[in-house]
């Protein structure tokens, strides 16, 4: 079908301002803090100090051990320890339900209160090492006793060279409901923004599974479900929502796997394999890795975190590489280049910030831009699929109208159907319609008189003069048979008479305008029948064609040949001229009965005169009942006195052809 405009591409690009517009504002709230009492971060008073992993915790009281430490801060990992130890005093109240939620804190071994153990997030293996975890809730509930003591935490940093403490998040305290809420506002961001690529990647897919197009379609969604998925495993709130399951890691870690193969796949589909088949040989190199780390990793041969390295250092060569090659062709103009470049580079530099922020504090805020990077990523592929969607609805609706000019788009209407891709052998309707006929008087012998070149030159030319006034009566061409037209009006009779009458003036002009030119002048003959009709198409299924199969048809052909009998120009069953409201609004005159090849029953038909220059026309309408006179005699035999009225006609105007031929039609007898 006629594919029409599915806006999906450019809904993406405003959907991602809207999200812009409505997300900043909640991470500013994220940036700012709350303002109300309760939940509030717990960012004073805290000491430290380092142990190893033994010993227990030393007196909170001791000056020479234990430090002060304003939270955010980075603290670099002195050698030989292998713990740090925190103390962080609880605020007086009187609530009485009081929690904690846990950030900004890694590898936290243990926290406790007064000796009771309140939270364990790692633990470790026989060799003091860190298991791997999936996870834990960071939210614990507390009592009320608790108010006003002292929590201690125990975190792993035995393989660190420096730990960060408040930046990923602040230690908060508050009642539970509170603090629930503020985790499902820090997982808001990348909820949504999550949830809205995978919506970003679900209509393109569904094109790309139920139609036939081009592959950047399926491409796309690749990308979107894949950045989309990436960027919600990570909440606290889907993981709850699975229990912190492994299933959910291997998808965690697989998709990451996977996205670089995904934006390699995307960037071939759009501006090729790249030299040598570098981008192609690039993304099967991490489709190949993909399923060996998620192997080495889940069966503990190596860590998550070894396993992602290669990858890590692999997406930055990708990266570079398609950069390179986008800039190379958004240098030759290719704005779809330039809007790769754009958006890889400002998804790249959000990355970047958040690692260079992550290893160095270079900022104190805890701001994340990584999602944001993958939403003007994926703003950025949105205009280039939005740009290739309307290259192909363009190349459809240049192919729409290529077809029209082969099968008549009201053909395809009568079938029920919008485009000639819909159109299957053996479709059929029956439809009332005035057909007509037209063909060159004598264009065989013309023909020979001319090559081959000027042969289509002058054909062309005719044609491009009598068919427009076709459709300008509301017809249209079914088919050029050689120098023959065949045309279908499904509306009123009177519109394919208006289109012969304008076609036989329309030749005047032609005649005039080829005379010049060396041409000879031609004359036509148009036969005009009413009928119902079988349109259809027939053929097999590697060829076939639209058609007309219906007694009109004929019937208007054989009145066509008729014209050269009769020396008519336009000739039309009386039975077709009695269905004009007023048949008079034309010049005509009867010309008899005559037998049709394949029918039992005579047929009547009339010449309509309208176009014949304005002496002849006014001759004929003076001579009519005269002349309808000696077509009545004839059909009742009386030979001689019928020849005696188209003798006298045509001595008194030797132009009027049909009244010689009616002449010597009696002579023949």
């Amino acid at each position: 079908m006629r594919l029409g405009r599915f806006p999906h591409a450019r809904l993406i690009l405003w959907l991602g301002v809207l999200i812009m517009s409505c997300l900043v504002p909640v991470q500013a709230q994220l940036l700012q803090g709350q303002t109300q009492a309760t939940p509030f971060p717990l960012t004073e008073h805290w000491q430290y100090h380092w142990d190893r992993l033994d010993p227990e915790p030393k007196p909170v009281t001791d000056p020479e051990i234990w430090q002060a430490i304003a939270p955010p801060q980075r603290l670099t990992v002195p050698r030989g320890a292998e713990a740090l130890w925190l103390a962080i005093p609880l605020p007086e109240g009187r609530s009485p339900f009081p929690a904690l939620y846990f950030q900004g804190i890694p590898h936290i071994l243990e926290a406790s209160i007064n000796g009771e153990v309140v939270y364990i997030f790692d633990e470790l293996t026989p060799e003091n090492t860190l298991k791997h975890k999936e996870g834990e809730f960071p939210i614990i509930a507390l009592r009320p006793e608790h108010h006003g003591q002292t929590l201690l935490i125990r975190s792993y940093v035995a393989d660190q060279s420096s730990i960060s403490l408040g930046y990923d998040g602040r230690l908060l305290y508050g009642e539970k409901p509170h603090l629930f809420r503020q985790l499902i506002l820090r997982d808001s961001i990348r909820l949504i923004l999550g949830f809205f690529f995978i919506t970003c990647g679900f209509f393109p897919l569904v094109i790309s599974l139920f139609r036939q197009t081009d592959s950047i379609y399926g491409s796309f969604s690749f990308v979107a479900y894949l950045i989309g998925i990436y960027t919600i495993s990570t909440t606290q709130v889907i993981r709850l929502l699975f229990d912190y399951s492994i299933l959910w890691t291997f998808l965690h870690h697989g998709v990451f796997h996977l996205l670089p193969v995904s934006i390699g796949f995307f960037f071939e589909h759009v501006f090729g394999v790249g030299p040598k088949k570098l981008i192609r040989r690039i993304w099967q190199t991490h489709l190949f890795y993909a399923p060996l780390a998620l192997i080495l990793a889940g069966t503990g041969i190596i860590t998550w975190k070894t396993a992602a390295f290669p990858t890590q250092m692999g997406g930055l060569f990708t990266a570079s590489v398609i950069i390179s090659l986008a800039i190379w062709k958004a240098r030759k103009g290719n704005r779809e280049a330039k809007a790769l470049c754009l958006g890889l580079a400002l998804f790249l530099a959000c990355t970047m910030y958040d690692i260079l922020n992550h290893l160095y504090l270079i900022f104190p805020w805890r701001l994340q831009l990584y999602p944001w990077g993958m939403l003007f990523f994926l703003i950025a592929l949105a205009f280039i699929l939005e740009r290739r969607f309307i290259e192909a609805e363009n190349h459809l609706k240049a192919y729409a109208q290529a077809s029209d000019r082969f099968v008549p788009h009201e053909f395809l209407q009568f079938l029920g159907k919008t485009s000639i891709i819909d159109v299957q052998l053996g479709d059929q309707v029956e439809q009332e319609m005035t057909v007509l006929f037209s063909d060159i008087r004598s264009f065989t012998s013309i023909s020979e008189s001319m090559p081959p070149e000027r042969n289509f030159n002058f054909l062309n030319a005719y044609l491009r003069n009598v068919s427009p006034v076709i459709r300008e009566h509301d017809g249209f061409i079914d088919k050029y048979i050689g120098d023959a037209v065949m045309a279908l009006f499904p509306q009123r009779v009177e519109d394919a008479v208006g289109a012969a009458i304008a076609m036989q003036r329309a030749l005047h002009t032609f005649n005039q305008e080829i005379r010049a030119e060396g041409y000879p002048a031609i004359s036509i003959g148009i036969g005009l029948h009413r009928g119902t009709l079988m349109l259809g198409t027939i053929g097999e299924a590697e060829r076939m064609e639209t058609t007309v199969i219906a007694d009109a048809v004929n019937l208007a052909s054989r009145l066509e040949e008729s014209t050269k009998r009769f020396g008519a120009n336009l000739i039309i069953s009386r039975k077709t001229l009695q269905q004009m409201a007023n048949p008079d609004q034309f010049a005509w005159r009867y010309l008899g009965k005559i037998m049709v090849k394949g029918k039992k029953e005579s047929v009547e038909i009339c010449e309509i005169y309208e176009s014949d220059p304005p002496p002849l026309k006014a001759f004929k309408l003076e001579t009519r009942s005269q002349f309808e006179q000696g077509i009545h005699l004839y059909d009742q035999g009386e030979i001689e006195e019928a020849a005696a009225i188209f003798k006298a006609l045509w001595e008194t105007n030797p132009e009027d052809t049909v009244a010689h031929l009616c002449l010597l039609r009696c002579n023949h007898l």
